[in-house]
């Protein structure tokens, strides 16, 4: 009975260390790294994220995580969202019975002569890895470049390898399920043909507020009269914006005047004297605030003139202008040499502190010695905190910081070059609307004025043109190397790399594949007498047209959102007959208004920039969303023809636009290419697809709270290392990845 007790006794010890080394197998797991971007090792969970009930492990984050382009923390959240893309696939495509065999496993990753990688639903071709080519042409597997692949993923073997790519197969083939759901007819292929062939080629030429604003010389007595004529719209303001007004810290008045180095390639000015105690008399200028007071009669420019006279822009787009760029369109020297300018500055200074000179009159008369930009760099800086001035460089900033109102700072010597600044006031505390309105005043009037001497600009140019082209009227916009402006903005600092991300993904959405031959009517730039205005050209064909005009475009139907535009009636490719409708109303024609401006030294002349051949989009390039330029370009113009009109463009310019030519695509060229379109067509529907299921997936999961990442994954600190808000949010990468 003892006896039997004892082995009773034994058998139950040794089952209770069994067990207990069971759950330490399952609860220490040797492989596991987490809780770090560098794949380290850490005791967090084998699980980074759960998915609709489904845990995707460790092994699938290092994967995912060594093969994406992220820089920090942006490179684990794409990991962890190429994970939950590709848990969602494959437990849609195990939902409808689709399984990734061992011998499919095998045969897609290396066996017969191919290798295929799976990351995130997407099937990549890495044969060149694991396959050499020898001299039979025969391809022979390289099984150390393959183990090499595998632990470049951060797995320790091939099985492991093996088991993660089963999931992201089985994910693969629902993304291809979904992708080749996708059917395209003929006849939408058709309709998308005529669609992206009818192109326009136009030139531009924009005259932008921003310029006018900061040539602009604004005066007090232009303050004073623009906020006699709008106090409402300047209290509107202050109410909008009235709580930047209270508890206001310290804050100083600053106005700048800053005299670059000379660039080598510059042509040296005359020496300026050390003991020079005045501007030279050709640089002298009339004060600002003597040239547009609104009491003074003997100003033409104080009277309301029709919008062709006595404004700014007539410097711009001169009637008698014969074809020739103006004065100011040719490079200038500009800058002085740092000894130069310091003796320039501090004439100035002297000048000013003597009560001689007002620190704006010296902005106006040393803006000659400045860079084109110079308004940007010189005059007034506005309302700063003194903790963050932003002034142009750092020795300037901590020198005004100690100014007291009406102090200037003594000339400052820098590498970019020289600096003068001056204190006008300060202010702190609750600003009530009397403190501020000035200030506001200044700001609307500029956003006014700057708009209204664009516009005047324009309208005067669209005046001169007659018997013109813009070609003739203002000098070409150097074209720049092929994607080059791509490539200094992709290296911009300013630019984070998700921007970048989207700048590439937007690209390669707006190339076309394949090479479609565009038939155009090659038409001499001229102005054509025949330019009915209002007036849409007759359809080809039809008796009205007059010879040797082009044939009007058939008119596409819209596309639709995500997809191409409506099909056409029939493989002959006669679009069907649009529904009869009302015709839109047309836009009030831009026309200038009576304000007096202000005085503004002389504005760079715009250029002429070529744009095209482009289809028909809500948004072109150049022109902006103007309907009725968009219109006039496709429906209303011939080729070499100005619009009669000027347009609103691209933020907020206003743009003198011409007709090129016209491109119309030919039925019977679709034929040819017919299959290779349908397939690309179909192609980038069937991405179209997929990008939706996984965002509508993905979406509906997320408000469901069945997305649940490990948190040691998204957890965020602050410089100190305390906890701070969360950024990661589920699939916030689909838009900028290629799908």
């Amino acid at each position: 009975m003892l006896e039997q007790t004892r082995r009773h006794a034994s058998i139950f010890v040794y089952l209770v260390f069994g067990l207990l080394i069971v759950i330490f197998v399952y609860g220490i797991n040797p492989g596991n790294r987490g809780g770090r971007d560098d794949g380290g090792c850490s005791t967090s969970s084998n699980t980074v994220v759960s998915v609709d009930g489904s845990d995707a492990n460790q092994s699938s984050f290092l994967v995912a995580y060594s093969s994406n382009q992220g820089q920090g923390r942006q490179r684990t959240y794409m990991a962890l969202d190429q994970v939950i893309w590709r848990e969602m696939l494959a437990q849609a495509a195990s939902d409808r019975g689709i399984r990734a065999t061992g011998d499919l496993i095998d045969d897609e990753i290396i066996q017969r002569k191919r290798g295929y990688f799976y990351l995130g639903g997407q099937r990549i071709d890495v044969t060149s890895q694991f396959f050499d080519v020898d001299v039979d042409g025969e391809k022979r597997f390289k099984r150390q470049n393959f183990q090499n692949w595998v632990t470049s993923r951060n797995l320790q073997s091939a099985g492991a390898y093996r088991e993660e790519q089963a999931r992201g197969l089985q994910a693969a083939m629902m993304a291809d399920l979904i992708t080749s759901s996708v059917r395209v007819s003929r006849d939408e292929a058709l309709a998308n043909y005529l669609y992206e062939n009818n192109t326009v080629t136009y030139d531009v030429v924009a005259f932008d507020p921003a310029k006018y604003r900061r040539a602009m010389r604004l005066a007090d007595a232009d303050i004073k009269r623009y906020l006699d004529g709008h106090t409402a719209e300047v209290e509107a303001r202050y109410k909008t914006d009235e709580r930047t007004y209270k508890a206001v810290k310290p804050q100083l008045a600053l106005r700048e005047i800053f005299i670059p180095k000379a660039l080598p390639e510059a042509a040296k000015p005359a020496a300026v004297p050390a003991d020079d105690k005045a501007v030279p008399a050709d640089d002298k200028a009339v004060p600002a605030d003597k040239t547009a007071k609104a009491d003074d009669k003997a100003k033409p420019a104080d009277k309301a003139k029709p919008a062709d006279k006595a404004k700014p822009a007539d410097k711009t787009a001169k009637a008698d202008d014969k074809a020739k760029p103006a004065a100011g369109d040719a490079p200038r020297p500009f800058g002085l040499s740092i000894e130069a300018a310091k003796a320039r500055l501090e004439a100035v200074r002297a000048q000013v502190a003597a009560g001689k000179l007002s620190f704006p009159d010296a902005e106006i008369q040393l803006a000659a010695d400045s860079a084109e930009d110079a308004p940007a760099e010189n005059g007034d800086r506005g309302w700063q905190s003194i903790d963050k001035l932003g002034l142009g460089d750092k020795a300037v900033n901590d020198a005004a910081k100690a100014l007291k109102a009406g102090e200037m700072t003594p000339v400052i010597v820098t590498e970019r070059g020289v600096y003068l600044a001056i204190a006008t006031a300060k202010r702190e505390g609750d600003l009530s609307f009397d403190q501020v309105k000035t200030e506001i005043a200044a700001v609307l009037a500029k956003e006014a004025w700057s708009k209204e001497a664009a516009k005047r600009g324009a309208l005067d140019a669209l005046a001169s043109a007659s018997g013109k082209s813009l070609e003739q009227m203002f000098e070409r916009e150097p074209t720049k190397p092929a994607g080059d402006g791509i490539e200094e903005l992709l290296q911009n600092p300013n630019i984070t790399p998700e921007q970048k991300q989207q700048i590439i993904q937007q690209l390669m959405q707006q190339q076309k594949h394949g090479s479609l031959e565009r038939h155009e009517q090659d038409v001499p730039v001229s102005w054509s007498a025949d330019d009915e205005p209002d007036k849409a050209p007759p359809t080809a064909g039809s008796a009205a047209a007059p010879a040797g005009s082009p044939p009007a475009p058939a008119a596409p139907a819209a596309p639709a959102a995500g997809g191409p535009p409506g099909p056409a009636a029939g493989s002959a490719g006669t679009a069907a007959p649009a529904a009869a409708k009302a015709p839109p109303v047309p836009a009030a024609p831009i026309a200038a208004s009576t304000d007096v401006l202000p005085p503004f030294t002389d504005v760079a002349r715009p250029r002429v920039a070529r744009f095209g051949p482009t289809p028909r989009e809500a948004k072109m390039p150049g022109i902006g969303g103007s309907k009725d330029a968009i219109d006039a370009l496709f429906d209303d113009l011939s080729a070499g023809n100005l619009a009669r009109k000027v347009y609103e463009g691209d933020a907020g310019s206003y743009v003198v636009v011409q007709l090129i030519t016209r491109s119309q695509p030919k039925v019977e060229d679709f034929d040819k290419t017919a299959e290779a379109e349908i397939r690309r067509m179909q192609e980038a529907r069937g991405k179209a697809a997929l990008h939706g299921w996984l965002r509508s997936r993905c979406e509906t999961l997320t408000k469901a709270g069945r997305i649940r990442p490990s948190p040691d994954r998204i957890r965020e600190t602050d410089d100190k290392g305390n906890p701070a808000p969360t950024v990661y949010r589920a699939c916030m990468f689909l838009d900028y990845l290629d799908r």
